[in-house]
């Protein structure tokens, strides 16, 4: 099986997801090389540019993307808006006194989730630091980004081995990629949970000329040249609304942390005992060694990722109850009676009936995208090479200005359970309901104006907004206006002329 382009989207299994949507006017957008502002024409890239979605290391060419924090506040502007709410979660108290915060192992210093001094890790082991997490794949706002070799980690208040309640908890997401931090943070006095993102400006943003050396090595963990921070009330008429994924139920329901795969054997979780766990985590290894950092934390202690710990975390803060809940025992076993070289080897591709009735509830809208089937999500030859690749940067016999993007290894075969692409056979109607139902449907906040674009209702849909939507679609990719928004995934044209139809 060889490496090959295909013009497609890309598509947390775990908690932190984000959504996937864009709203009906709010003009927002994101771009890989963007600063989140207005771009003049003395720093336009000029690079060729590949194909949204591209899904081929080898091509050189870059991926152009909007951007999602275009025209909204930036500094302290933003966080003067964030703290007059006067919101007591450990995330507004450190952070409203705009300390200077210049990486990611500062940062989760500022919020108590700093780990000890690496001087020390042989000695420490994981005694003072906080619990942490690594997921191989992901459905949220970094879907394009994760894999076995460029992780979701999280950071969150360490659990005593059991679910527990921990007052005033906070967690943290990160992925390679994208100059994101995603925060959840409860007020110890009133239980009520917030949602952040902190966006951080790195250098090559403000030319435009960011490359995966920049974006997807440890670079991008450290020498921030600015930060904002955005609360979810701040995001909720944009594509990176929280709200989609951590209030499913619409505003008047309670807010909630995420994590599909809340049972053993947690299939996208790195874990060193279980077999998905540690194929996915010798991936890492292959690829990173065991002497890299990864979202501050310390190489010695990252193979002990766990994601019992996250379970344990997400469960003792009330959120066992999970919609759509993804059955890791009963579908890792039919994957494998069905695929036998499951998980190390993942092509042909693993199937499972009880793995499907959930793809087909969270396709008709019901639910945020399912995680995939099998363990692993990627093509074995494109991460062979991104593999390969990445382990001569990091032996320094590859310069970062070189390093191919390591994030375009999904296996193409796969792309439409991932719901990263619609499903073969749809109707135009069934591909506006998998494709924008997440963030466009009835159980909206009604005054923002996403919500007039409800995709299950679209007979009663005024003509100027089927007509809007229409004109949207068909935009490039790599406009901020875009729908569905490049971020998340893209129709290829026979379904787009499908949809398109549907709406006419």
């Amino acid at each position: 099986m060889k490496a090959s382009s295909l013009l497609l989207g890309f598509a947390v299994a775990g908690s932190l997801a984000a959504s996937a949507c864009s709203s009906a006017e709010d003009g927002l957008a994101r771009s890989s090389n963007g600063g989140g502002g207005s771009t003049d024409q003395a720093t336009v890239d000029t690079r060729p540019s590949a194909p949204a979605g591209s899904n081929d290391p080898s091509d050189p060419r870059v991926e152009i993307m909007p951007d999602p924090f275009e025209g909204l506040p930036r500094g302290k502007a933003q966080l003067d808006t964030v703290c007059a709410r006067g919101l007591n979660d450990r995330v507004a108290q450190a952070l409203c006194s705009n300390p200077s915060i210049n990486s990611v192992e500062e940062l989760q210093k500022a919020l108590g989730l700093g780990f000890v001094d690496r001087s020390d890790q042989a000695q420490n082991g994981a005694r003072g630091n906080p619990a942490f997490a690594l997921l191989g794949h992901s459905s949220s706002l970094v879907m394009r980004e994760v894999s076995a070799i460029n992780p979701r980690a999280f950071v969150f208040s360490p659990t005593p081995g059991q679910p527990v309640h921990i007052p005033g908890f906070v967690v943290m997401g990160f992925a390679r990629g994208e100059p994101v931090v995603e925060i959840a943070a409860e007020d110890p006095n009133n239980r009520a949970l917030h949602f952040y993102l902190l966006k951080f400006d790195i250098a090559c943003e403000a030319t435009h000329t960011c490359v995966p050396g920049d974006q997807l090595t440890p670079a991008i963990e450290k020498n921030w040249k600015s930060w904002t921070l955005y609360q979810d009330e701040d995001l909720k008429n944009t594509i990176v609304d929280c709200r989609q994924c951590h209030q499913p139920g619409g505003p008047t329901t309670k807010p909630m942390l995420r994590m599909q795969e809340l049972k053993d054997p947690w299939t996208h979780w790195f874990r060193n005992d279980r077999p998905g766990g540690i194929a996915l985590t010798q991936d890492f290894v292959k690829a990173h060694g065991d002497n890299e950092d990864y979202f501050g934390i310390p190489a010695a202690i990252l193979q002990s990722a766990d994601g019992r710990a996250m379970e344990d975390f997400v469960t003792g803060q009330g959120f066992g109850s999970q919609p759509n809940s993804f059955d890791s025992k009963r579908i890792e076993s039919e994957v494998s009676q069905s695929s036998t070289a499951q998980p190390v080897v993942n092509f042909p591709i693993g199937k499972s009936a009880t793995w499907q009735s959930l793809y087909s509830a969270s396709a008709a809208g019901q639910f945020i995208p399912v995680p995939y089937h099998d363990v692993k999500v990627t093509d074995p030859d494109k991460l062979e090479f991104a593999s390969g690749q990445y382990r001569s940067f990091a032996d320094g016999k590859l310069q970062a200005a070189n390093l191919p993007d390591i994030r375009r290894i999904f296996l193409d075969a796969a792309l439409e359970d991932l719901s990263m692409r619609p499903k073969a056979g749809m109707t135009g109607k069934e591909i506006l309901v998998q494709a924008c139902a997440q963030c466009h449907n009835s159980r909206l906040d009604s005054s923002i104006s996403r919500a007039k674009f409800d995709v299950a209702d679209l007979d009663t849909m005024s003509a100027a907004d089927k007509s809007r939507a229409i004109t949207r679609m068909a935009l490039p990719s790599s406009d901020k206006l875009h729908m569905p928004p490049a971020l998340f995934r893209t129709l290829p044209d026979a379904a787009l002329k499908l949809a398109i139809d549907a709406l006419k």
